[in-house]
């Protein structure tokens, strides 16, 4: 395999060593070798913003691209939490070592072409940084050409885990939030081509659950705009994000600290 393209989605942060680790290993062991950070400050167990850095970021980079994720999403102060065995898939000509299968299962639309258990390294070896001690040997090994039955051990097939889908009520479509971005922008999951065949041309108003803010400074969304200057500065606004998902945001604020949108809040749109 031609040295390709690394991709890095993790939790680390950047103020620590973990990321240039990583990174003078792959250097050091894959000559001509190109990473990339898609993101370092993935939060602790949001696992819906995990899967939208790994659905839409991933998705545009060529095949043969390796992407390594390592995002912790079991984040309990109550119970124990359990110990996932990292995986490696191959996944529409490219691959994708995750220190967490849930992460795959909710981010491919269809199942993947092959996928392998990484074994945890035998005791003394530490296995709190995963994506140095295993992944940067598998990388190398990706690219030397080997199969991934001579890197990993069979397993169980992915389980997909696809969202919540929204659900048509009469002449009304409820819909839940998917995710929040860095701006606080609600991603809804329904898509705008979903929508606007479900729309059929009729006029429609949005219904939200506020948990913040007084919503009578915000006016009434009832159509999409497609731009957020299209409404004035603070105002509630629907478009259409890149994703090609719907998304309520305000322009020059955050539905998430002003409205108190959060993943599955949900979000009622009612046709006349």
């Amino acid at each position: 395999m031609e040295a390709p393209i690394v991709t890095l989605t993790t939790d680390w942060g950047d103020k620590d060593f973990f990321a240039a680790k990583v990174k003078g290993r792959l250097y050091s062991a894959v000559a001509g070798i190109r990473i990339v950070d898609l993101s370092h400050h993935q939060a602790w167990g949001d696992l819906p913003n995990a899967v939208g850095v790994v659905r839409y970021g991933c998705s545009e980079f060529p095949k043969g691209t390796i992407h390594i994720i390592d995002v912790s999403i079991d984040i309990s102060v109550w119970e124990k939490p359990s110990v996932p065995v990292p995986v490696l898939a191959r996944y529409a000509g490219s691959y994708y070592l995750s220190t967490d299968r849930r992460i795959l299962e909710q981010s491919f639309d269809e199942p993947c072409d092959e996928i392998v258990e990484l074994p945890l390294p035998d005791s003394p070896t530490p296995c709190t940084f995963l994506a140095y001690t295993l992944f940067c040997d598998a990388v190398a090994k990706l690219i030397e050409g080997r199969p991934l039955s001579d890197i990993g051990v069979a397993c169980e097939p992915l389980r997909r885990r696809g969202c919540l889908v929204a659900q048509q009520d009469g002449d009304t479509l409820v819909a839940v939030v998917s995710s929040i971005d860095g701006y606080g922008n609600a991603t809804l999951n329904v898509g705008y081509d979903d929508f606007m065949a479900f729309a059929a041309g009729r006029r429609f108003h949005v219904e939200l659950e506020w948990s913040k803010g007084n919503r009578e400074r915000y006016e009434v969304v009832t159509g999409i705009s497609h731009h957020y200057n299209d409404v004035q500065k603070g105002s509630l606004l629907l478009t259409q994000s890149i994703t090609g998902m719907l998304q309520l945001a305000i322009n020059q604020g955050s539905v998430a600290q002003l409205i108190g949108m959060r993943y599955n809040s949900p979000c009622r749109f009612v046709f006349k």
